[in-house]
C-alpha cells in the first residue's frame, strides 16, 4: 500500500484564516516535511482566504488526486473546505463535510450525543435558559462558558457561581456578559462543570489509539496549556481492562456517532468513580512533533511517517 500511496500526488491544506492559522501551519510543514523526505509525491498549501476557484485551480494544474487536510478551526473543521473538495471531486483524507459541520458545532454534537446515550455534561444556550436549569447553576461552584462553534478552547471561560448573580435569568447573563466583548447569546452556551481529570482517545482508522491523561495548572486545557505553557504535562494511564475497554468503546461510539471518519480525537474527564463525560470531538487535531495523537501512536510503537501513512489509507 505503500508504494501505491507514493504514486499519487498528495496535497497538504493548511494555514487557513481562523485562530489556530499558526498551528495549522506548523502541522503541515511537519506533515509535507516527513512525506518530502521519504520519497513521497507532495506539495502544500497555505489556503487563507475563502476563494474556492485558488483550490480548484491548485488541484487541477497539479493533478493532485488525495488531500490531506491539516486547516484547524473555523473553514478548515466545519465543513467549509470539505465542501469545496467534494465540488472539485478530489479524495480527502478524514470526515465528510456534513460531519464536520455537526462536531464543529458544540451544541449539536451534544444533541446528537444525547440522543444516542453517550455521556456528556448538561447544557444550555444562553438565549435558551430556563428556570430549572438556573436551579441547577445555583446549586454549582463553577459554570463553564463555551462559544458553540470554536477550535483550541478558545473563548472558553470557567465562572465561578459566587461571582456571578444568579438570583433571575436575566441578572445571570447580565454578569456572564461582563466577562466577553459584545457577547451574543445565540452563539454560546453553559455547559455544567465536570470536576475529574481530563484525557484524550486519538483515534486513527477505527482504532482507539493509547489514551493519554493531560495535567495543566490552568483550570482546564486551554489554548494557553496547549500550545504556550512548558508545564503541561501527558502520560498514559493504567486503566484495569475492564475500565479501559469501557472508555474506548464510549469514545470511539462518540466518534462514529456523529458520521466521523478517518482519523481524530475525542476529549473527556473521569471523576474519581470513574464516571466518563464526553466533551468534544476534534476532527482534525494538530499534527505538530509535540501533538497528542502523534504521542499516542508513538506509544504503540508508530512512527510519525507511519501515523501519516495511516491516515493517508485510512478509507482504503
Amino acid at each position: 500500500m505503500r508504494e501505491e500511496l507514493k504514486e499519487r500526488n498528495i496535497l497538504i491544506l493548511c494555514g487557513g484564516w481562523s485562530d489556530e492559522r499558526e498551528i495549522s501551519l506548523i502541522s503541515g510543514k511537519a506533515v509535507y516535511e516527513a512525506l518530502d523526505s521519504n520519497g513521497y509525491r507532495v506539495l502544500i498549501l497555505d489556503f487563507d482566504c475563502k476563494d474556492k476557484t485558488i483550490l480548484f485551480s491548485f488541484i487541477k494544474s497539479n493533478d493532485i488526486d488525495l488531500v490531506f487536510n491539516l486547516m484547524h478551526g473555523v473553514g478548515g473543521e466545519d465543513g467549509l473546505v470539505q465542501s469545496y473538495l467534494d465540488e472539485s471531486n478530489v479524495k480527502y483524507v478524514g470526515s465528510d463535510s456534513k460531519s464536520s459541520n455537526l462536531s464543529f458545532n458544540k451544541v449539536a454534537t451534544k444533541v446528537k450525543w444525547i440522543s444516542g446515550n453517550i455521556p456528556t455534561p448538561n447544557y444550555s444556550i444562553l438565549s435558551d435558559i430556563n428556570e430549572d436549569f438556573l436551579q441547577e447553576i445555583q446549586k454549582s461552584n463553577k459554570i463553564i462558558v463555551k462559544p458553540i462553534s470554536s477550535g483550541s478552547s478558545v473563548g472558553i471561560k470557567i465562572l465561578r457561581i459566587k461571582d456571578l448573580d444568579v438570583t433571575d435569568v436575566t441578572k445571570l447573563l447580565k454578569s456572564i456578559s461582563q466577562y466577553y466583548n459584545d457577547i451574543i447569546l445565540d452563539n454560546y452556551f453553559i455547559e455544567e462543570f465536570v470536576s475529574g481529570e481530563e484525557y484524550t482517545a486519538p483515534i486513527v482508522n477505527d482504532k482507539v489509539l493509547p489514551i493519554i491523561k493531560i495535567d495543566t495548572t490552568r483550570e482546564f486545557y486551554n489554548y494557553q496549556a496547549k500550545y504556550e505553557d512548558d508545564d503541561t504535562k501527558f502520560s498514559f494511564p493504567s486503566f484495569d481492562l475492564e475500565l479501559e475497554k469501557k472508555i474506548k468503546n464510549i469514545c470511539f461510539n462518540a466518534f462514529k456517532i456523529l458520521g466521523s471518519n478517518g482519523w481524530g480525537r475525542v476529549d473527556f474527564f473521569l471523576d474519581s468513580t470513574n464516571d466518563i463525560k464526553i466533551i468534544e470531538l476534534n476532527s482534525i487535531p494538530g499534527m505538530t512533533s509535540h501533538s497528542l495523537v502523534p504521542m499516542s501512536a508513538k506509544k504503540i510503537g508508530w512512527t510519525y511517517l507511519e501515523l501519516i501513512e495511516k491516515i493517508l489509507l485510512a478509507d482504503e
